[in-house]
């Protein structure tokens, strides 16, 4: 039961997603092949362990309002699972062992963007959710950073291409966001979090920000193309991604607090970031 209580613990599902960026942004740093797969493994093994370690940090520091929202009633802290001790134990176990991995395979310009991703999630994102319904806009910036994480393990620095990928991801959570706002407003009010959508119970708030970080989203994902014209097939993906995007999007913003509207938006934002991303990777790998 422990084991799997510290598993949860880490949000694994949001561990992926901050792993598989990491990685998109080493493999997209330079074009052509190159990569070493060594230092892609201790990349992915370091990002994983500092994911992990947010997941837990941050549960361990939301552990109160964790216990008043439905959602999260079951996690290992509210259930009792695991004492708020071990969780802080094992995050900041976790966060260490990730930070030296990511520096030991990589470099020191790595650690950094490791180590600003959970300063950022954990003491700028974390506290803002009860302050502010800008918080979203805040936790973006701890969400885009692992592809920076990865591009500074290829090259040891962030370049031009490197950020107008950070820019896409930092613009897509906004809008990611949004759609499961307003599918989970009544327990993020349960929970105290000024979410947009709890803020602004109409939704007008929430379909404002939406729309304008996903025309951010769209004009960023056309960044990469001006800076590398070589990547035609990643060009015609986001085209078509963005498209279906944006009708989805346009109908969003209509509907709304209504989750006919916000949940297709939601579950198709979860398809347009890895497509996307795989797209302009093996374009720019190939």
């Amino acid at each position: 039961m422990s084991g799997r209580a510290y598993w949860e613990l880490t949000k694994p599902r949001l561990s992926l997603l901050a792993v598989l960026t990491a990685v998109a942004g080493y493999l997209a740093a330079v074009p052509g092949g190159g990569a070493s797969w060594t230092a892609l493994g201790w990349l992915t093994l370091g990002t994983a362990l500092a994911a992990g370690a947010c997941g837990a940090l941050n549960q361990w520091m939301e552990r109160g309002p964790d216990a008043r929202m439905r959602r999260t009633a079951g996690r290992p802290l509210p259930s009792g699972a695991l004492r708020p001790r071990q969780a802080l134990v094992f995050g900041s176990v976790l966060l260490a062992a990730g930070l030296a991995a990511v520096g030991h395979g990589a470099n020191f310009a790595a650690m950094a963007m490791t180590a600003a991703t959970a300063v950022t999630y954990l003491f700028l994102y974390t506290p803002l959710k009860c302050r502010t319904p800008w918080c979203t806009v805040a936790g973006s910036l701890p969400g885009a950073l692992p592809v920076l994480i990865g591009s500074a393990a290829r090259t040891g620095t962030v370049g031009a291409f490197d950020l107008a990928i950070f820019s896409l991801l930092f613009c897509w959570q906004v809008p990611h966001f949004m759609g499961l706002a307003v599918l989970w407003r009544d327990d993020y009010a349960a929970g105290g979090f000024r979410v947009a959508t709890v803020d602004d119970p109409s939704g007008g708030s929430a379909a404002r920000q939406s729309s304008l970080f996903l025309a951010g989203t769209l004009a960023a994902s056309a960044a990469p193309v001006l800076l590398d014209p070589s990547l035609v097939a990643y060009a015609a993906v986001a085209v078509l991604a963005g498209i279906g995007f944006a009708r989805l999007g346009l109908r969003f913003h209509q509907g709304g607090t209504r989750a006919g509207a916000a949940r297709p938006f939601f579950l198709y934002s979860l398809l347009y970031l890895p497509l996307v991303l795989l797209a302009l990777v093996l374009d720019r790998m190939f």
